[in-house]
């Protein structure tokens, strides 16, 4: 299966980035297919000022279930500098969202939201280990406990504000965060699920880990 690379750089303003973009997205790739299936897929690169992750220097989207969409800052001080294992944790994490979009996808409510970026998260760190990103240990346990209590009230909803969930201020990153604790206490009750054996698995099957959270 191919991984087919766009470089949307008609400007020439990221010449020096392609390099070690592509040898990133190679990488992951590799590590990737050990753990799941082999897939065809668009990989969509772009330089975008100001619109990326501001510690990372660069920012993964998956709209489809055929590509991902990695956009740089290359006048970021940090952007250089995450070439290497986090641009690929991003690109993994962004593939298990991809192979989700081929089964029961991202999700319409929060509920499935909150799996779909547990998931992700933790199937980065399947692959490459280490310390959670910073969204997703950017709650202390009395925050974490409240969002939980918060997100049992508003599982199922479709009309949830993900941009207040996912990217607010108030606090930062919580749906991450609550993702990321959420998958973390379902993996510890089956320890023989992975992330990559989880990619389909019905966002339902995640609920009752939720009341461990709160």
């Amino acid at each position: 299966m191919t991984w087919t690379i766009h470089i949307a750089n008609s400007s020439g303003q990221f010449d020096d980035l392609v390099s070690p973009i592509r040898a990133a997205i190679d990488r992951a790739q590799a590590r990737a297919e050990t753990v799941t299936e082999a897939v065809d897929l668009d990989v969509v690169v772009q330089a975008w000022p100001g619109r990326v992750i501001p510690h990372l220097g660069h920012v993964g989207f998956a709209p489809t279930a055929d590509m991902i969409q990695l956009t740089f800052d290359p006048a970021n001080s940090n952007c250089v500098r995450n070439l290497g294992e986090p641009l690929e944790r991003t690109i993994v994490h962004e593939l298990h969202h991809v192979l989700r979009w081929r089964g029961p996808g991202y999700g319409r409510t929060l509920g499935e939201a909150l799996v779909s970026e547990g998931l992700a998260g933790h199937f980065a760190q399947q692959l490459y280990g280490g310390p959670p990103e910073k969204w997703e240990s950017s709650l202390d346990d009395k925050a974490l406990a409240q969002a939980a209590i918060d997100a049992a009230v508003a599982w199922d909803d479709a009309a949830y504000d993900h941009a207040a969930w996912f990217f607010g201020t108030d606090p930062a990153w919580q749906g991450y965060a609550l993702g990321y604790a959420l998958v973390e206490r379902h993996l510890i009750a089956h320890p023989s699920e992975t992330p990559a054996t989880l990619i389909h698995a019905e966002a339902a099957s995640f609920r009752s880990d939720l009341e461990i959270c709160s």
